[in-house]
């Protein structure tokens, strides 16, 4: 069983790699939170609880992090992009990563044709790039909605690195049904997702202050023993900026800011550095 498990090796011999994710996103007709009304429709309500991510909610999460001095990834939708480019611009001004988010959350890649998924995806690169003038390298689709042949397509955009998987503990290089290979950044922040957590369960924060530091200590431990992990979380804007969760969140970033042997990295930095040593599954 010792041999069959993969092992990693992060800078400076760190026994945690750690990444914040963060969601700025946009909805043609609903976001995750409604009170009436059916699936897929035009909903105003919820469309306005969406909104406050890019109104309030981002400027809070960006304090926050520059409080703590972390570096965050920014998974951005592309028509949020071209309605709010300055805030984008003030994203990567900050220091932080900007990744692939689909043209708006509630379109989903699954079911599209090639053509119509290719569109999109160089729709919402497009947008973010003439926003801030980064292009991104990495992608995460609306709710993890890919494709078979997403990957190829992603590669062929320049886009090297995708966190839409959820099969493994630790980031690997495959190839994609093309001679290029694809980092892959699986789903590790399952246990720490405000929507998972907090919204839809309506539970108390402390869902997931209680679901980070129990993966957090798990890994820690299993680092600390030579086996290094990756700690990651996910926030959204229009919901963990909210009040309610700024103190729970405060005390998660401090922990991990005052946290040894950890490395702190955005995804694209954590991407770069697999691809590096090809750490292949």
């Amino acid at each position: 069983m010792e041999q069959s498990r993969r092992r990693v090796v992060w800078p400076d011999g760190a026994a945690v790699a750690s990444t914040i994710g963060i969601a700025l996103e946009a909805f043609v007709n609903q976001s995750q939170y409604r009170l009436s009304g059916k699936p897929g429709e035009r909903n105003e309500f919820s469309l306005s609880y969406g909104e406050y991510g890019v109104k309030v909610g981002v400027w809070r999460l960006l304090e926050m992090l520059e409080r703590h001095g972390l570096p965050g990834t920014f998974s951005i939708s592309g028509l949020l992009a071209e309605r709010h480019p300055q805030v984008i611009s003030a994203i990567v001004q900050a220091g932080h990563d900007v990744v692939g988010h689909g043209w708006a959350n509630d379109l989903f890649l699954i079911g599209a044709s090639e053509e119509e998924e290719r569109r999109m995806i160089r729709d919402t690169l497009d947008a973010i790039e003439r926003a801030c003038g980064v292009r991104p390298s990495g992608w995460a689709s609306p709710a993890n909605s890919s494709n078979e042949g997403t990957n190829a397509i992603l590669l062929e955009e320049g886009v090297f690195w995708t966190g839409d998987d959820a099969s493994d503990d630790l980031p690997y290089v495959e190839h994609a049904g093309t001679p290029q290979e694809i980092v892959i950044l699986p789903k590790v922040n399952l246990a720490a997702n405000d929507l998972i957590h907090w919204i839809l369960s309506t539970n108390s924060p402390s869902v997931f202050r209680e679901g980070f530091a129990d993966t957090f200590a798990t890994i820690a431990r299993e680092g600390r023993d030579g086996r290094p992990q990756w700690s990651d979380i996910v926030l959204h804007c229009h919901m963990a900026g909210r009040p309610a969760f700024a103190p729970t969140l405060d005390r998660i970033l401090g922990f991990l800011a005052r946290e040894e042997s950890v490395w702190h990295a955005t995804k694209t930095e954590l991407a770069g550095w697999v691809r590096e040593q090809g750490a292949t599954r």
